[in-house]
């Protein structure tokens, strides 16, 4: 009878049973105060507490993932296995990085195998490792064929051959009668060249353009090219001084007697007298005076078809004559008319820097038409005194106006431009320093 059935009857027990007992309950006695309990059954009160719950009942999946009696022996193995392998990986990357995925398949068929038998945690920890490994070897392995590696994905032999036959029988050109193909190209495209009787085709052409690279560049590399096309306004700095090659010589040695005076370069005003070109004012005062001059031509020769239609005409008809003199309902020449050169974009973008100047002091308006056009006026403003200026104050109106080369074109397109306004500068390539430096 074991001691809880004995306290349960309440049958007096031996004193050397009541020791032991006293002796394992010392813990528990001195840390909590037990309490009497009665099941729902009846029976009388139980002592013997739970130490832990009940594992639940593994589901069928469970037993299949998870095995915690399986042998320590059968655990090596698979781990012996799956390190072997990724040490492999390891020592020979250079065959899994080859065109052919062959390699990393059969590991990761063997893998698939392995894992079948991994019931615990660190098992497939293990296999986890590997497939990084193998995932980073596979990206290795795309960044080679991408990145045009010739020992990974490019048969270097392949390649040549394929351009020379390109080159030998014309490739890229349609028809065998082109004015784009040689002679010999046109007799190798024939389907008869290789008959009895005929002419060899490896003799045909050989000490011609066998290797014709001008072909080779014009229908095959030239279509391919993605670059943009590099406008002429952005060539590169605004100057360049050629750099040449300095010759080291072997010197003397050093003197004091040997040395000689050198004074500083004297610069008259004459040297730094500002030319027309790169003076702002100056060209400001020019594209002033040009606006004023259009206008008041532009406006003389309307008023005479005007006076030709007589007092008949119409309002289409006065509308078409203004605008074929690019004069707008305010009596101002159109903005782009005038700013817009269709010989050079570059040029196109100073014109309406300059004109911005123009406006910004107050010798240019600008003013709008019924449909919203801008126009340009020569504007005389009064003159007033410091007093009144700081009295007053200034209004001002700030706008921006942005154009690109596609709206370039289209203004051009739109309006038929085929000539500036604002005559054409001419475009002088900027040289280096001269002997004198700068202020030649």
């Amino acid at each position: 009878m074991s001691d809880s059935e004995s306290f349960a009857d309440g049958t007096p027990t031996s004193p050397a049973n009541h020791r032991n007992l006293a002796v394992r309950n010392r813990d528990g006695a001195a840390g909590t105060s037990r309490k009497r309990r009665t099941d729902t059954n009846g029976e009388g009160p139980n002592r013997r507490q739970r130490t832990r719950e009940p594992s639940p009942e593994p589901e069928a999946g469970d037993l299949d993932s998870y095995d915690p009696d399986q042998s320590m022996m059968e655990r090596r193995e698979i781990q012996r296995n799956l390190r072997d392998m990724q040490q492999q990986m390891r020592d020979n990357p250079d065959s899994f990085l080859q065109s052919d995925p062959k390699a990393l398949l059969d590991y990761l068929n063997q893998s698939n195998q392995i894992i079948k038998n991994v019931k615990q945690t660190a098992e497939a920890t293990i296999d986890a490792r590997g497939l990084v490994i193998a995932a980073d070897l596979s990206a290795r392995r795309v960044q080679r064929l991408t990145s045009g590696n010739v020992g990974g994905g490019i048969d270097v032999d392949e390649f040549v051959s394929k351009c020379i036959l390109y080159m030998r029988e014309g490739g890229g050109v349609d028809d065998d009668e082109a004015v784009e193909l040689s002679s010999t190209q046109r007799r190798r495209r024939q389907p008869n060249r290789g008959a009895l009787g005929g002419e060899d085709g490896d003799d045909v052409g050989d000490e011609g353009d066998m290797m014709n690279w001008a072909h080779l560049g014009r229908f095959a590399i030239v279509p391919s090219v993605r670059r943009p096309a590099l406008p002429g306004f952005l060539l590169g700095p605004l100057s360049l001084e050629k750099k040449a090659r300095k010759v080291a010589k072997r010197s003397a040695p050093f003197k004091v007697s040997n040395l000689r005076e050198i004074r500083p370069q004297e610069l008259n005003a004459g040297d730094l007298k500002k030319s027309d070109k790169n003076d702002l004012p100056a060209i400001c005062k020019k594209i002033h005076d040009r606006l004023k001059r259009a206008q008041e031509e532009a406006q003389n020769v309307a008023e005479q078809e005007f006076t030709v239609l007589g007092d008949e005409r119409t309002s289409d008809e006065e509308r078409e004559i203004m605008d074929r003199h690019s004069l707008r309902e305010t009596g101002g020449i159109d903005l782009l008319r005038f700013v817009i050169n269709p010989h050079s974009f570059g040029q196109t973008i100073e014109n309406m820097f300059y004109v911005s100047f123009l406006i910004r002091e107050g010798s240019v308006k600008l003013t709008f038409d019924d449909n919203g056009l801008p126009a340009l006026e020569p504007f005389q403003k009064e003159p007033r005194s410091k007093n009144a200026q700081s009295r007053h104050g200034t209004m001002r109106h700030q706008a921006i106006m942005s154009i690109d080369m596609e709206i370039w074109q289209e203004v051009i397109k739109a309006f038929n431009i085929k000539e500036p306004m604002i005559p054409h500068r001419k475009e002088e390539e900027a040289g280096g320093p001269g002997a004198r430096g700068w202020y030649n």
